[in-house]
């Protein structure tokens, strides 16, 4: 849902910086049960604010004091409950008026008036994707006949009508009904704001006197370069985006009738000199600068014949018409090689990887808290239980010197993430410092959630413990409760930093580190770092069991029930969903199908010459956790690699995704990587756009040929993760041409007698070809009927 627009930024009061939330209210009335819902969801991800303000009409400011000030407890219900004591002294309602203006705004900090707007215009325009990167092996190639990797289309944001509002809201001061007959938009693709634009005027407006305003596109290039009717002075323009001046100052010479004060860009990227000459025609200013750090980096353009570009092997993409249309994208092959893994990876793996298969740190499917579960868990909890048992020695030795660098002899408290393993972190701290204070003035442990014991008035350092993070969002919170002891010095004491990137970290520490002297006024400190898949929602097995649920049922209601698969598949759904729990703490073993052989079922194995093991004897010790966090890292890495052009002949190393590029796992992958579990491991570790072979015609064909030697070897090792590869069909994240597709079920039939693969085969064939064809066929007939319907109501 995204029925109002939310969104965080900070300001500066003074000299000091302070976060605010904005919730902006786009309705004529307000559902206070999605509202609530959607504050929990952006607080979910987002830690709270100093401050919150509320944006709506006037007309609404009764029910706006109503639902935010006089029910605030129901309202913000989702919020953590150790936040709320402070909520009510930080809540603004402010409204505004048919003109755009803010009721009040004396009472309002001068920072947020000054850049609440920018900054909201902004984050749409960025989250939503309106600038388009090329970045890699293709640049554009404008109308202009200029060159760039990189271009601004506005329409790519218009997706939620509450931050479509929120635009529209921007430009109220400058649409006047009296005044403007006409609007014009320079692409039909914004044609939505202008009318959204119109509706909330009228909104301010008694209905007898509204207007409807005729809206039309002047077609970008063509409308303003070819177009010999001129622009009247009762016209308002609006220009999606520019990086130039040069727009206006045309418009102007080419049309002499419209009015400068008649014409707005709503998103300027460019220079400082060009900016200044039109800012008050800029709605929002994109550019990244000393007073816009959250912007956009102002980027190069390149004349014709004479691009860098095209000189270093990039191909160049042409962008035409109204809503500029792309070429249909490039399919890339990523190989994965041997040079992929980050270095460390091999050495991180071996110090904690399993012994004969048990006392994992490596895991899958589990977190402590309930909201979701990590699609890779490391489990620092056994680490410390192996460091008692005398294990782990590398990593013991490292923390020891650790803390007797980082943690000084002043340190008042330790305050410990609400984590079992966090605490005893904590704790083992406190005991390996203990010897260097006096009885009675040992640090004292405490939670998160207990931060209120801190004496305010000492001076001193503050320990905050976390055994393992991944996106550090109770470490801000932790930081914002801490604000108020300003005489305390703040040192973060991480055992392992597990980001997706070394961008999330570097900004992460750099959050924190920032106090009252600047950027390194708290220090932060981790024993080890990787980075590695941190996702919790929606994730490979959490996801499974969403499959079996439907699996089963399915079989259930075939003429004749299956039920050695359905015993197999229920049993295979209650591990997965007792894994989740804090009995097992995720799994270890178990994450894939099996391989079917005449005596039931097969775990997949790893075999010897592992590649990125860069150590032996491990074959009889690891467990299949081991495996797959290695995989995942090596995909994680490829899809945080900085994009490149390639050079001729070869693949570029990278799996993010764009537009216009698309990078796929080369189907050559399972037949070099033959062993069942690396095949599983890579299928779970992928995300259905790297494995999209139905986009490609000859990709599709090679990824079929696999399937062919998968069903011809499935009773030997050669086959041995078909069922996965089925699996990945069956839940959409390895998809085929649809002949393909048809001939996979047929060979499965043709080929293989295993109870458990003809269930597969049969699900799939319904779910993926007979009930879209049963459904299209339904949505005909009700909108055949629907259409006869309406003529028999035009006849009456």
């Amino acid at each position: 849902m995204n029925n109002f627009y939310i969104y965080r930024f900070d300001y500066k009061e003074a000299r000091a910086t302070v976060s605010a939330t904005v919730i902006f209210c786009d309705r004529d009335e307000i559902n206070q049960d999605i509202l609530q819902s959607e504050i929990k969801r952006f607080y979910g991800i987002h830690y709270q604010t100093d401050k919150i303000f509320i944006i709506g009409p006037n007309y609404l400011s009764g029910d706006l004091k109503k639902i935010f000030i006089d029910d605030i407890d129901k309202t913000f219900k989702g919020i953590p409950k150790r936040q709320e004591t402070s909520l009510a002294e930080g809540i603004h309602v402010v409204t505004y008026q048919k003109n755009g203006t803010i009721d009040n705004p004396g009472i309002l900090p001068k920072g947020f008036l000054d850049s609440f707007l920018n900054e909201g215009l902004q984050q749409i325009f960025i989250k939503r994707g309106g600038l388009v990167s090329a970045e890699g092996a293709h640049h554009f190639v404008f109308p202009s006949r200029k060159h760039c990797n990189k271009f601004l289309r506005t329409g790519n944001i218009l997706l939620f009508s509450s931050e479509i509002y929120f635009i529209a809201f921007a430009l109220l001061g400058h649409f006047d009904e009296e005044i403007h007959t006409q609007i014009y938009c320079d692409t039909s693709s914004i044609n939505s704001l202008a009318f959204a634009l119109v509706e909330l005027k009228n909104r301010f407006i008694s209905p007898e006197f509204r207007k409807q305003i005729p809206i039309e596109s002047f077609s970008s290039y063509d409308g303003l370069y070819k177009n010999p009717v001129p622009y009247m002075s009762d016209a308002l323009l609006l220009i999606s985006a520019s990086t130039s001046a040069n727009i206006i100052t045309y418009i102007l010479d080419r049309h002499r009738l419209i009015e400068r004060e008649n014409i707005l860009i709503l998103y300027f990227l460019g220079d400082e000199a060009k900016f200044a000459s039109i800012r008050d025609k800029v709605v929002c200013n994109l550019t990244q600068s000393g007073a816009n750090l959250n912007g956009i980096p102002h980027y190069q353009t390149y004349v014709e014949g004479n691009c860098e570009l095209c000189k270093h092997g990039s191909y160049p993409v042409e962008v035409t018409g109204d809503v500029f249309l792309l070429e249909k994208p490039h399919v890339n092959r990523v190989m994965i090689g041997v040079k992929d893994p980050e270095p460390y990876l091999s050495r991180f793996v071996k110090q904690f990887i399993s012994v004969k298969r048990d006392e994992n740190v490596f895991k899958v499917n589990y977190k402590e808290s309930t909201a979701g579960k990590y699609e890779i868990y490391i489990d620092f909890y056994q680490i410390l239980k192996g460091m008692s048992e005398k294990k782990y020695a590398k990593f013991s030795e490292k923390l020891n010197d650790f803390i007797n660098q980082s943690i000084p002899s002043n340190t008042r408290k330790i305050i410990n993430l609400n984590d079992k393993a966090s605490q005893e972190l904590a704790e083992l701290i406190q005991d390996r410092i203990s010897s260097n204070y006096k009885e009675g003035e040992i640090p004292k442990v405490i939670s998160q959630d207990n931060i209120s014991e801190l004496d305010g008035t000492s001076a001193g350092s503050v320990v905050v413990v976390g055994s393992c993070i991944s996106n550090g969002k109770n470490l801000l919170y932790i930081s914002r409760a801490l604000r108020k002891y300003d005489q305390l010095r703040i040192i973060y004491f991480i055992g392992i930093a597990r980001t997706k990137n070394t961008q999330y970290l570097q900004q992460l520490k750099s959050n924190l580190r920032q106090g009252n002297y600047g950027l390194e006024s708290n220090s932060f400190h981790e024993i080890e770092t990787i980075f590695c898949e941190n996702n919790s929602v929606e994730t490979s097995w959490l996801r499974e069991v969403d499959f079996l649920s439907s699996f089963i049922g399915f079989l259930r209601d075939k003429e004749v029930s299956p039920e050695k698969s359905i015993s197999f598949l229920e049993n295979r759904k209650a591990l997965l969903q007792k894994s989740e729990g804090a009995e097992m703490r995720g799994l270890s073993e178990g994450l894939f199908y099996p391989r079917p052989i005449s005596e039931g079922y097969e775990a997949l194995r790893i075999r010897k010459n592992f590649a990125f093991f860069a150590f032996e004897d491990y074959v009889d010790d690891v467990s299949q956790a081991d495996i797959y966090f290695t995989i995942s890292n090596i995909l994680n890495t490829l899809r945080n690699n900085v994009i490149k052009p390639a050079k001729s002949g070869t693949s570029m190393r990278c799996l993010a995704q764009s537009p216009f590029v698309r990078n796929l796992l080369d189907p050559g992958n399972f037949d070099r990587f033959n062993d069942g579990i690396i095949q599983a491991s890579i299928l779970r570790a992928a995300r259905p756009e790297e494995l999209a072979y139905h986009i490609d015609t000859d990709l599709s064909s090679e990824m079929f040929g696999t399937f062919q030697t998968l069903i011809k070897y499935h009773t030997q090792e050669q086959g041995e993760g078909l069922i996965e590869f089925l699996y990945a069909i069956a839940t959409k994240k390895l998809s085929l041409a649809k002949s393909h597709l048809q001939d996979v079920i047929f060979l499965v039939r043709d080929n293989c007698k295993e109870e458990l693969l003809l269930c597969f085969a049969d699900y799939i064939q319904y779910k993926l070809i007979i009930e879209p064809i049963e459904k299209r066929k339904e949505w005909e007939a009700k909108l055949k009927d629907d259409q006869l319907e309406k003529e028999k109501n035009k006849q009456a």
